[in-house]
């Protein structure tokens, strides 16, 4: 397979990928690679393109033009559920976890992609519970739980799907510092002890410098730069974009 390293094999190849609604190019000529292991940032103001772009890998919408590569398998609009069986999971922003249903069942949907028996199902889903610190909440209802809960049940169903790569959409959308830091932590354990891939996206930048090993950067729905995030937060394009000048100054 090919390698854009030395000894880690690549895992996402995205191909000139381009996404119009309408008359309205929402990602132009998007192209970028990913290694198995890395943790990738994507970041950019409202409107740059960032969601458009995570439907299309996941296979919520159908690029209008490109490739999408995943293992070396041509994976370009094929449907969601197609995508999750090949290893690609995906959190949204608004979580779309169902209210009438446990915790503990929550996370078992995302079990049975991978199974049809429910005490398999139940036990992977108690297994990830314990992983993710929550199966003292697994019987509550998700709605009956803070914000910080309700997001380590939107991971920890991902997780269940038993992904290679894990997509995050905003994961650290309306937390606090504390259960930033400790969303961040949870992050980590996922990519070391579960050996996964991650790929997210989001607005909060301490979040994203902190856990991105390198990042990419768009505008306007193109890619203006990638690289590591210190040296992307200092150019000069990236501040105008979207950073503010803090960033480059360290601070």
């Amino acid at each position: 397979m090919k390698q854009r390293g030395q000894d880690k094999e690549m895992m996402l190849d995205v191909k000139n990928l381009v996404k119009e609604f309408g008359g309205l190019v929402a990602n132009s000529d998007i192209s970028f690679e990913m290694e198995q292991g890395e943790v990738l940032g994507l970041i950019g103001p409202n409107g740059a393109g960032k969601s458009t772009l995570f439907n299309c890998i996941a296979g919520y919408y159908k690029p209008t033009s490109g490739t999408i590569l995943f293992e070396g398998i041509d994976i370009t609009g094929w449907p969601p559920h197609q995508v999750t069986r090949v290893g690609i999971a995906r959190t949204f922003q608004g979580m779309k976890m169902m209210p009438n249903l446990s915790v503990e069942e929550n996370v078992m949907i995302g079990a049975f992609c991978r199974t049809n028996d429910r005490q398999n199902a139940r036990r992977e889903a108690w297994e990830i519970l314990d992983f993710m610190e929550l199966n003292h909440e697994a019987k509550a209802l998700p709605t009956e739980l803070p914000i910080a809960l309700q997001k380590r049940i939107e991971l920890g169903r991902a997780i269940a799907t038993k992904p290679k790569l894990l997509m995050l959409d905003e994961v650290a959308a309306g937390l606090n510092p504390l259960e930033t830091k400790e969303i961040i932590q949870i992050l980590q354990r996922i990519k070391t002890e579960r050996n996964l891939t991650l790929f997210l996206t989001e607005h909060v930048m301490e979040f994203i410098m902190t856990i991105s090993e390198r990042v990419i950067v768009m505008s306007a729905g193109k890619k203006i730069t990638e690289g590591p995030p210190v040296e992307v937060a200092r150019q000069e394009k990236v501040i105008e974009a979207y950073l503010g000048e803090r960033y480059a100054q360290g601070g």
